[in-house]
C-alpha cells in the first residue's frame, strides 16, 4: 500500500510516496548504466572467489540442499557468510548498516539449525534462509531499487534471485581464466595446478566408472582398492560424484549473484527512475469508484459483524455459540474467516492506494482505510479468542501455535496501516522488520519443544484430559523432555508405553545422525537422556 501522492508530472514525489515518505536525499539511485553489455572485469579477488564458490557450491550440495537440517547448514552458512564478506571488503564495498542487519539475521537462522530441529517451521526456515541471504547481498552491494527496503520489495527480489545471478552465470570461468595470465603476478602458478587438479578429478570421477565397466579385470580392482582405503568414500560413491556435478552449477549462481553484485553487472532491469515512471502510470481509477468499493465494503462487513454479535464475541466469555458443538469446527472457521478477510482487506487497500488518480491524502480515504484495518484487528481479536478456546480443550501442537503468530503479525501490520494514515513511513519495510525479527526469535526458542512442555504440564495438572502423543512425533526431538517427564509421573500403563514407543524411536534415530551433518545440539542432548534413562 503506498504512503503519498504519486503524481505522474512529479517524480520526486513519486519517488517519496514508495519509499514511504522519506525525504529523497536518503534514497539511493541505481545507476542508470546498461551493466549487460559491459564485460567481466575480473580482477585476483574476483579469482579466489570463482575457485572458492566451488567449495561453497559442493558444500550446499552436500549439507544443505537435500537435508536442511543439522550443523551442516549452520558450519555451510558461516562459511558462506565469511566468504562473501571477506571478498566484498577486498573489493571495496562499504556494507550498510542495513547490510549488517540482514547478515545478522542469515546467520542467526543458520546457527538455529545446530541447535533445534524446528520440525513445525519447516519448511519455512529453510526458506527464509535462503532468501534472506539472497537479499543480504543487493543489501550489502546497495543495489535495491529504492536504495533500502520498500514497497518494491518483489522487484528487489525477483532481481536477486533471477536476473543478478543468471545475467552473469558465466563470469566464474572468466575469473578462473585469469589465473593462467599475467594480470596475477602472484600465486599464478599455485592456483593453475589447483584448478588443473581440481578439473581433472571431476573429469576422473566421470572417466572412472566407465573404465571399470569397460574392464572388470586388474583395472578395476586396483580401483575399488584404492577407493576401499578411503572410510566411507567408496561406498558413497555416486553420492559423492553427484554432488561435485551439482557444485558446478550451485557454485556458478553464487558467484554470478555476488560478483555481479559487486561489479553492477546486469543490476539495472529496475533501475529507479523508469521504474517509479510506469508505476505511476497504473493510477486510474476514479476516486468516485475507489470510495464507492471501499464504502460499500466496510458497510457490509459492519452490517455482517453486528447481526452476528453472539457468533463473534462468544469465544471472549469461554462459550460457544448455538450450533457449534465441535470446539476444531469453530476454531478453524474462525481463523479461515480471518485469513479470507484479511487478503480482500490487503487487495482492496492495495488496489485503492495504488490505482487511484489521486494520493491517500483525501481525507475520505484515510478514513477507510483506518476503518478496513480496524474491522480487520476486530476479527483479529474474535479469531484468537477462539483459538484460544480450542488450545484450552485440546491443548496446543504447531498447526494452531503458528496461526496465533501469524494473527499477532497480522495485527501489527493492521495498526501500522492505521498509523500510516498520519504518519508516512514505508508499510512494507514495517511488515518485513516485524517478520524477520518475530521468525528469528521462533527459529531460537525450539517452539516444538514449548508445545511438548505446555501440553505435558497441563495433563500432569489435571487441566487437560489426554496427552497427544502424536504431537510429540511431530516434534521430533524437542519433545524429549516433556515425554520423559510425563511417562515419570504418569499413572497410565497405555500411556507410557507411547511414551517409551516415542522415545525409543527417537533415540534411534538420534544415533543414525550421531556425527554427521544433520545433527545438532538438541538430537545429541535427547540422545543423552534416553540413553541414561533406558540404559
Amino acid at each position: 500500500m503506498n504512503e503519498t501522492s504519486m503524481n505522474n508530472n512529479e517524480a520526486d514525489l513519486i519517488s517519496e510516496t514508495l519509499v514511504g515518505g522519506e525525504s529523497k536525499e536518503n534514497v539511493a539511485a541505481v545507476p542508470l548504466l546498461n551493466k549487460e553489455k559491459v564485460p567481466f572485469a575480473a580482477d585476483r579477488w574476483d579469482s579466489y572467489f570463482a575457485l572458492f564458490a566451488f567449495v561453497l557450491g559442493f558444500l550446499f550440495a552436500r549439507w544443505v540442499l537435500f537435508a536442511w537440517q543439522g550443523w551442516g547448514v549452520t558450519l555451510f552458512t558461516l562459511v558462506f557468510c565469511g566468504s562473501v564478506t571477506l571478498y566484498l571488503r577486498k573489493k571495496g564495498v562499504q556494507i550498510p548498516k542495513a547490510g549488517w542487519f540482514w547478515l545478522g539475521v542469515v546467520m542467526l537462522i543458520g546457527i538455529s539449525f545446530s541447535l533445534w530441529s524446528n520440525n513445525g517451521l519447516a519448511p519455512w526456515h529453510g526458506l527464509l534462509l535462503f532468501c534472506s541471504a539472497v537479499y543480504w547481498i543487493l543489501c550489502a552491494t546497495g543495489l535495491l531499487v529504492l536504495g533500502q527496503t520498500s514497497n518494491l520489495l518483489l522487484l528487489d527480489g525477483y532481481n536477486a534471485l533471477f536476473v543478478i545471478p543468471f545475467s552473469n552465470f558465466g563470469c566464474q570461468y572468466q575469473g578462473l581464466a585469469l589465473m593462467g595470465t599475467n594480470k596475477l603476478r602472484r600465486g599464478r602458478q599455485f592456483f593453475s595446478v589447483a584448478l588443473g587438479l581440481f578439473l581433472t578429478f571431476i573429469v576422473a570421477l566421470m572417466v572412472l566408472p566407465l573404465l571399470m565397466e569397460a574392464d572388470s579385470g586388474g583395472f578395476a580392482q586396483l580401483i575399488n582398492g584404492i577407493l576401499d582405503g578411503f572410510r566411507g568414500i567408496g561406498e558413497d560413491f555416486w553420492e559423492t560424484f553427484w554432488q561435485l556435478i551439482l557444485a558446478i552449477p550451485i557454485a556458478a549462481y553464487i558467484f554470478g549473484l555476488v560478483a555481479g553484485s559487486t561489479h553492477k553487472r546486469g543490476t539495472d532491469l529496475f533501475d529507479k527512475d523508469s521504474t517509479l515512471k510506469n508505476i505511476s502510470g497504473l493510477r486510474i481509477l476514479p476516486m468516485t469508484t475507489v470510495y464507492i468499493l471501499m464504502g460499500s465494503l466496510s458497510m457490509l462487513y459492519i452490517v455482517f459483524i453486528g447481526s452476528q454479535l453472539p457468533y463473534f464475541f462468544s469465544a471472549f466469555v469461554g462459550q460457544r455459540p448455538e450450533g457449534w458443538q465441535i470446539y476444531s469446527e469453530y476454531a478453524r472457521s474462525g481463523f479461515f474467516e480471518l485469513c479470507r478477510i484479511a487478503v480482500i482487506n490487503l487487495l482492496v487497500l492495495t488496489a485503492a492506494n495504488i490505482l487511484s488518480q489521486q494520493s491517500r491524502n483525501h481525507i475520505f480515504l484515510k478514513i477507510l482505510n483506518a476503518l478496513l484495518a480496524i474491522l480487520t484487528l476486530l476479527l483479529i481479536a474474535t479469531a484468537f479468542s477462539k483459538m484460544a478456546l480450542y488450545i484450552g480443550a485440546y491443548g496446543l501442537s504447531m498447526r494452531r501455535f503458528l496461526p496465533c503468530v501469524f494473527m499477532i503479525f497480522m495485527a501489527i501490520i493492521c495498526g501500522g496501516s492505521i498509523a500510516l494514515q498520519k504518519w508516512s513511513f514505508s508499510i512494507t519495510r514495517l511488515a518485513v522488520g516485524v517478520g524477520v525479527v518475530m521468525f528469528c526469535i521462533l527459529c531460537i526458542v525450539n517452539p516444538d519443544s514449548l508445545v511438548a512442555r505446555y501440553n505435558g504440564e497441563r495433563y500432569l495438572s489435571g487441566t487437560l484430559e489426554e496427552f497427544d502423543v502424536e504431537i510429540l512425533y511431530r516434534s521430533g526431538p524437542a519433545g524429549v523432555d516433556s515425554a520423559l517427564m510425563v511417562y515419570e509421573q504418569s499413572n497410565d500403563p497405555d500411556l507410557q508405553f507411547k511414551l517409551k514407543e516415542y522415545l525409543l524411536i527417537q533415540q534411534q534415530q538420534a544415533d543414525e545422525v550421531a556425527g554427521q551433518p544433520g545433527d545438532s545440539w538438541g538430537r545429541a542432548k535427547a540422545r543423552q537422556k534416553i540413553s541414561e534413562y533406558f540404559d
